[in-house]
């Protein structure tokens, strides 16, 4: 007896693992989820600096790239925080309730900055503003009556609002970077021999397309802000 309670007892303290080895190391689940955080930050990093880019010289072409490039890698990492976090609302992650915020602050920053450049040179246009302050309307609404509660148990997560959020992007990235894919597309479609007729009159289908997105999003967003609205009343009566 005594000599295999000590066996076990041996067999105990090998199976456990030395101060060294444990240090103070996260498991895999917890590196996940702090990376995944991580991401979610470099979204609020990178939106000052898109915005930044935007109203220095935007719609120089150049700018534009880099502008757009920045946004298009800020707007993955949303891809990825899920990837290797899991959703925003998971125990794997401890910053997960900025998830979507990060994503708000994302997309309208730039569609911010981009606004005021557009005003700022006499380019207004109500196919542009109209979703665009839809958008910003819907997130100030969602946020003032029910901030406190979304800081708590995070966003009810739903198709809607993952479309919206996904034309929202899509939209802001083709509008942000129309100055050179306008002209990438332009290079494409001419060919050798009507450049300069082409050149002359650059196509404003990229303008349109991103304008489009932008409007899906709005209409998606009415959709999600009202199933946010009221998400506490339809969880207690189901």
């Amino acid at each position: 007896m005594n000599d295999k309670s000590g066996m076990n007892k041996k067999s105990g303290m090998n199976d456990e693992a030395s101060p060294r080895d444990q240090g103070n190391a996260l498991p895999p689940s917890g590196l996940g989820g702090a990376f995944a955080d991580g991401l979610t930050l470099v979204r609020f990093a990178a939106t000052p600096v898109i915005m930044a880019l935007i109203l220095w010289q935007w719609p120089d072409p150049q700018v534009a790239i880099l502008a757009s490039v920045l946004f298009i890698v800020a707007a993955v990492t949303d891809v990825f925080d899920d990837w290797f976090g899991g959703a925003s609302r998971s125990v794997m992650r401890r910053y997960g309730y900025l998830d979507d915020i990060a994503d708000t602050v994302l997309i309208v920053g730039a569609l911010l900055a981009l606004t005021l450049v557009l005003y700022r040179n006499g380019l207004m246009h109500w196919a542009f503003y109209i979703p665009v302050f839809g958008l910003i309307g819907r997130e100030i609404l969602v946020g003032l009556l029910k901030g406190f509660e979304l800081s708590r148990y995070g966003w009810p997560d739903n198709p809607i609002s993952n479309a919206k959020v996904a034309f929202a992007m899509l939209g802001t990235t083709l509008l942000v970077g129309s100055p050179w894919l306008t002209q990438l597309f332009d290079r494409v479609r001419a060919g050798d021999d009507r450049a300069m007729e082409v050149y002359s009159a650059g196509s404003p289908l990229i303008w349109i397309a991103g304008q489009a997105c932008l409007w899906l999003a709005a209409v998606f967003s009415l959709i999600s802000a009202y199933k946010i609205l009221t998400f506490k009343r339809d969880k207690g009566t189901t």
